[in-house]
């Protein structure tokens, strides 16, 4: 368990209290088209329209894309955790089947996996043994649940809504055709064809991520997941196997708050003086722009590329 981690854990209090805060903001460009679906409560002619704000404009909620980047981050841990002395570690929200949970139970290995993954078993133990420790419960969290969330934990990082930039919204949404295929004997099916609404190639939205009181891991894991968007890997959005939902981050900073321990220069760590912690939180606090809020702005890409640098180094 981080060092931040026991803090909380042995201090609820601590749990309130602002330690640091990372800001990311950059722009998602679409290299192919995309579709998130919006629903029927809305006035589009299409059976599969697109979700649109009120003022009839696309665009991305946080959720879906938050969902698509802890999607990307569990599949990189999941290799990650091959590695002789693995510093990170995700459970993938797969829910443990009652057999393989007695099995764990036999074994005595029950409290090593994610209480995520057996959410009945710790049920059924709160029936029988009144309400369990929450300090135990998060400190047997994995790490992609202890910075997305699960439901024994808050999430670390807030995604916003990505909207388009108003100045480059054209008005444009895409009509085009499907057909349901019989996957017996791989034909389309007769008389299933139908529409989906799409936002054409080339639209960008605003990406902001919020990242507070980040451990080390949290750090690593959220550096791990946007370095598969910068480089073009990512994908968001429904009919991905079509080909839709490929993007790319663009324009990523990084702006920094530390009130407790910052980064040196050779890549150790230094406790912020009281007058120094002072000072960047009255800044914080009176600051309107995030140049005037953060005390350090960084490019994001060397961000990410230093981050990962010091996950490998870790292990």
């Amino acid at each position: 368990m981080a060092v931040q981690d026991k803090l909380y854990q042995d201090d609820p209090v601590r749990r309130l209290r602002l330690c640091n805060r990372y800001l990311f903001t950059g722009r998602l460009v679409m290299e192919t088209a995309l579709h998130i679906g919006g629903g029927k409560l809305t006035l589009s002619g299409s059976r599969n329209p697109i979700v649109l704000t009120p003022e009839n404009i696309p665009f991305i909620p946080g959720s879906s894309f938050k969902g698509a980047l802890r999607s990307t981050v569990e599949k990189l841990v999941a290799t990650l955790a091959e590695l002789p002395q693995p510093r990170l570690s995700t459970c993938g929200l797969i829910e443990l089947e009652s057999k393989q949970l007695e099995q764990l139970e036999q074994e005595g290995r029950l409290d090593d996996i994610c209480p995520t993954v057996r959410q009945r078993t710790i049920t059924e133990e709160r029936r029988q043994q009144g309400e369990l420790a929450l300090g135990d419960i998060l400190g047997k969290l994995c790490h992609t649940c202890r910075l997305f969330g699960s439901p024994f934990s808050a999430s670390r990082v807030n995604v916003s809504d990505l909207y388009i930039p108003e100045e480059e919204w054209n008005g444009i949404i895409q009509l085009r055709d499907g057909v349901a295929i019989e996957r017996d004997s791989e034909r389309a099916k007769d008389r299933l064809k139908y529409d989906y609404e799409v936002v054409p190639a080339s639209t960008s939205f605003n990406l902001e991520i919020t990242l507070e009181n980040a451990t080390d891991e949290d750090r690593w894991l959220l550096s791990l997941g946007l370095s598969e968007f910068v480089n073009g890997f990512g994908a968001i959005g429904g009919k991905r196997s079509r080909g839709l939902g490929a993007c790319r981050l663009r324009d990523l900073r990084v702006y920094i708050l530390e009130l407790e321990k910052e980064e040196t220069a050779d890549g150790g760590q230094r406790e912020v003086s009281a007058g120094e912690r002072t000072r960047r939180l009255q800044r914080y606090l009176l600051g309107r722009s995030p140049e005037e809020k953060f005390h350090r702005v960084e490019d994001g890409e060397s961000f990410l590329a230093r981050q990962i640098e010091q996950l490998f180094q870790a292990n």
